[in-house]
């Protein structure tokens, strides 16, 4: 596998775990012992190369994978989860953001989440 293709791999097993576990960005960190700015990189698709051996043990080991098994695109079909929505890729910066606190940061995220929602719908009414 490349290794554009294993870093998508990996993106979409983060989220997956995340998603599966309905943790955030930092209790994720917390749990695979990898920095919060790192995994954000990763399952955003932003990591220009593969982190080093030792991130990627952790990462293994928090996934509960061998670390051949998360280099592989054999383990289970993780292609089948959706994208990340637009709010959802703000909210994982804002939780990443060292600067907020984890209450601010999930109500920045609301907000937003409330903002665009009421824009895709004026939208919408404009298209009708």
């Amino acid at each position: 596998m490349s290794s554009r293709a294993t870093l998508a791999h990996i993106s979409a097993l983060i989220k997956a775990k995340r998603r599966e576990n309905e943790i955030g960005l930092r209790d994720a960190a917390g749990a695979s012992g990898v920095s919060a700015s790192t995994l954000s990189r990763l399952e955003r698709g932003a990591a220009t190369s593969l982190p080093d051996s030792a991130t990627l043990t952790k990462i293994a080991a928090w996934l509960g994978l061998s670390l051949a098994a998360l280099l592989s695109d054999k383990t289970k079909a993780v292609g089948s989860q959706p994208e990340l929505s637009t709010p959802e890729v703000v909210e994982v910066h804002l939780r990443a953001d060292r600067e907020l606190s984890p209450e601010t940061a999930k109500a920045l995220a609301e907000m937003f989440k409330t903002l665009y929602r009421h824009c895709l719908q004026t939208q919408e009414s404009k298209e009708k």
